[in-house]
């Protein structure tokens, strides 16, 4: 019981000392890692996402945050028969640490984001035709290094990993690539 009472008292204090960040980033990230499986294998060449984010964070200055994010990637996998392009609208939750590190701030997260849309273009690089909507899981981890341009801005830049975990299931195609984001980053603290 005294084990749950001093669990509770660390998240209430957090919560009453708290503070909301509002951020948005950009991205360009391109696969060092790609395993396509469709009815015919077709050899994935490259895979390069990029798109925006916003997104709210709750917790402390310095330490322990707790993060929702809203954003739209665009993808495009390019194969030995040509490319398919989509546009993956998502949500995500990402918990995050934050310190303070020589002149910067550095937010060091993961997260897990949930493709909700992925619509595509043309199949026919994957030897397909039509269109289709990808679904799934993208799995992020990233490191920030921020500098403070005022008591509530901060602007920066990152460096991380995204996995993806998607597949097409009414054609049975499915996707896992891993890439390295480069983003841009502003944040404004409430």
């Amino acid at each position: 019981m005294k084990r749950i009472s001093v669990v509770f008292i660390l998240i209430l204090s957090t919560l009453m000392l708290g503070e909301i960040y509002f951020w948005f980033d950009t991205s360009l990230g391109f696969s060092i890692y790609n395993e396509l499986y469709a009815p015919d294998k077709k050899q994935v060449k490259t895979l390069t996402d990029y798109g925006m984010q916003i997104g709210f964070d709750y917790g402390l200055e310095r330490g322990l945050r707790m993060g929702v994010s809203f954003g739209l990637l665009n993808m495009s996998v390019a194969t030995n028969l040509g490319s398919v392009n989509s546009n993956l609208i998502c949500v995500g939750l990402s918990p995050s640490f934050t310190f303070d590190f020589l002149d910067a701030i550095s937010q060091v997260s993961g997260g897990v984001i949930f493709v909700i849309a992925g619509p595509t273009g043309s199949l026919a690089g994957f030897n397909m035709s039509g269109t289709s909507n990808f679904q799934g899981w993208i799995y992020t981890g990233k490191v920030d290094f921020l500098w403070e341009l005022s008591d509530q801005f901060s602007v920066g830049f990152g460096v991380g990993a995204r996995f993806h975990d998607l597949s097409i299931l009414n054609r049975g195609v499915s996707l896992r690539s891993l890439s390295t984001p480069i983003s841009l980053k502003i944040s404004y603290k409430f």
